[in-house]
C-alpha cells in the first residue's frame, strides 16, 4: 500500500466513530486556537513596534545614565511594581539612579565615536502652568527635552522642533492638546504660540515665556504625553527652577544624550566604553526592546496554557486510538494475515493520530484568523479601539510562523499515537482473527 492510500485510509478509518473523534479534535483545537491566537497577536504587536522604531529613527542616539546596583531595564520594571529603591544621600534621582559628575561628563564628551558637538545634558524643566493663546485656557503640563536630530516623530501636523536656534519652540504630543488648546484641527496650532508660565516660589510673581507651537506629534507607542520643548526653552525654565537652590543642588545631572558616529562603531562598542566610566548607556532599541519584553512576557504565558491544553488533548489521543485497536481487532488481524507488514500497521494508526493532530491544529488556526480578523476591523472603526493607532494590525498571520505551529501540533499528536500504535502492530493474527 503506498503512502498516499495509506493517509487516505487513516483519514477514513479515524471518522467511523465521529463523534469521538470530533470531542478528540476538540480538545486540540482549543490548544492550537491559543497558540495561534497569541502568537499571531506577538507578531502583530512585535511587527508595530518595530515599524514604529524604524519610523522613530535614533540610529547614533544614545542616553547615559548613573549606573545602579541594578540595571536601567530593572529599576524600571521595580518602580512599575512598586518596589521601593534604596535613598543614596540625596545624590539620586526618583529611579534611584546617582548623579552624573561634571567629569563623566566631559569624559563622555570626549569618548571616540561620540559626535562631541550634540552632547545634550539632561536638566529637566518644570512649568505652572501652560496657557493657551487662543482660549486662554490653562493647563498642567509635563514637559520633555528635545534630544537630538536622529531622533524623529511622526507628525499629522507641523514638523521636528529644533534645538539649534533662539527661538523657543514646542511640539505637543497628539491632537488632544490641540483642541484643548481650542484649535478645531492640529493644522491651526502649527505656527500659535503657547505660553509656558512660572510662578516664583519666593515673590509669587508669574513669568511667562511664549514658545512657538511648531507641530502635532502623531499618536504612536513611543511618544507620551509630555509635551516637548527645545533646549533653549528648556534652559531658561530650568534656570527659574533651580534660581533659589544651592548651587550643588543646581548642577545635578541625571541624564546625558549625544550622537555618535553608527557606521563606524558600534552600540555595543560606545556602550562599552560609556561603561567604563561608570554610567550605564541606552540606544532607542534596547528601550523598544523593553516594550517587546513586556508583550512577550504576557503572550508567551497565554502560549504556555495553549500547549498545557495541547498535552491534555493528546491524552485524549492515546484513548481514542486505543479504543480503536480494541474495535478493530480482528480487522487487524485480517491484515497481517494478507500480508501487511507490522510497521505499515503501525503507520497506520500513527497517521491516524498525526490526522487528528492536523484537523485539530488547522480548524484552530482558521478560527483564530477569522476572529481576530473581525475584532482587528472593528477595532479600526470609529468605535472601535485602536483608532489612535491606524497602522497596528490586532494580529498577522506569517506563515513562517504558523506552518511551524502546525507542525509541532501534528508531531505532538504522533508522539501521542506512538504507544497505540505499537500496540497494534504487535497483535499476533491468530488472536486477533478470534476475538469477539
Amino acid at each position: 500500500m503506498k503512502l498516499a492510500d495509506l493517509i487516505k485510509t487513516s483519514n477514513n478509518n479515524l471518522f467511523r466513530n465521529k463523534g469521538r473523534t470530533i470531542l478528540t479534535i476538540l480538545a486540540i483545537f482549543v490548544g492550537s486556537f491559543a497558540i495561534n491566537t497569541t502568537t499571531a497577536i506577538q507578531t502583530g504587536v512585535n511587527s508595530f513596534i518595530d515599524s514604529q522604531t524604524e519610523s522613530f529613527g535614533g540610529e547614533g542616539f544614545i542616553q547615559a545614565y548613573g549606573k545602579t546596583e541594578t540595571d536601567t531595564a530593572q529599576t524600571l520594571q521595580d518602580m512599575q511594581i512598586g518596589r521601593p529603591t534604596k535613598y543614596n544621600d540625596g545624590n539620586t534621582n526618583a529611579m534611584g539612579q546617582p548623579a552624573i559628575t561634571e567629569e563623566q561628563i566631559e569624559k563622555f564628551s570626549n569618548i571616540e565615536g561620540i559626535i562631541k558637538d550634540t552632547v545634550l545634558v539632561g536638566r529637566f524643566a518644570t512649568v505652572t502652568y501652560v496657557q493657551s493663546t487662543k482660549n486662554d485656557e490653562r493647563f498642567t503640563a509635563q514637559l520633555n527635552q528635545m534630544t537630538t536630530k536622529t531622533v524623529h516623530y511622526d507628525m499629522v501636523a507641523g514638523e521636528n522642533i529644533e534645538n539649534n536656534t533662539d527661538e523657543y519652540q514646542v511640539l505637543l504630543p497628539n491632537n488632544l492638546w490641540t483642541e484643548s488648546l481650542g484649535y478645531e484641527k492640529p493644522e491651526d496650532a502649527v505656527g500659535q504660540k503657547l505660553n509656558f508660565v512660572w510662578s516664583d516660589p519666593v515673590t509669587n510673581k508669574l513669568k511667562t515665556y511664549a514658545a512657538t507651537i511648531v507641530g502635532v506629534q502623531a499618536p504612536s507607542v513611543i511618544n507620551s504625553s509630555a509635551i516637548l520643548i527645545n533646549k533653549p526653552l528648556n534652559s531658561v525654565l530650568y534656570e527659574e527652577n533651580v534660581k533659589y537652590l544651592p548651587a550643588g543642588e543646581k548642577g545635578k545631572v541625571f541624564t546625558v544624550a549625544a550622537e555618535y558616529d553608527y557606521q563606524n562603531y558600534s552600540a555595543d562598542d560606545i556602550k562599552q566604553k560609556i561603561s567604563e566610566i561608570g554610567l550605564e548607556g541606552m540606544t532607542v532599541k534596547d528601550i523598544m526592546g523593553q516594550i517587546k519584553g513586556f508583550f512577550d512576557a504576557i503572550t508567551n504565558i497565554f502560549t504556555a496554557f495553549g500547549y498545557i491544553a495541547l498535552i491534555a488533548a493528546a491524552i485524549g489521543i492515546i484513548n481514542t486510538l486505543l479504543m480503536s485497536v480494541q474495535e478493530r481487532t480482528r480487522e487487524i488481524g485480517l491484515m497481517k494475515t494478507f500480508g501487511m507488514s507490522k510497521f505499515k500497521i503501525f503507520l497506520s494508526f500513527a497517521l491516524e493520530a498525526t490526522l487528528l493532530g492536523f484537523w485539530g491544529a488547522v480548524s484552530g488556526l482558521l478560527v483564530s484568523f477569522m476572529l481576530c480578523s473581525g475584532i482587528d476591523n472593528f477595532a479600526h472603526t470609529k468605535e472601535g479601539f485602536l483608532t489612535a493607532f491606524p497602522t497596528m494590525h490586532l494580529a498577522e498571520y506569517n506563515p513562517g510562523v504558523f506552518i511551524p505551529v502546525i507542525l509541532v501540533i501534528m508531531v505532538i499528536a504522533f508522539i501521542a499515537g506512538v504507544f497505540p500504535a505499537i500496540k497494534a502492530s504487535k497483535k499476533n493474527p491468530i488472536d486477533s482473527l478470534r476475538y469477539e
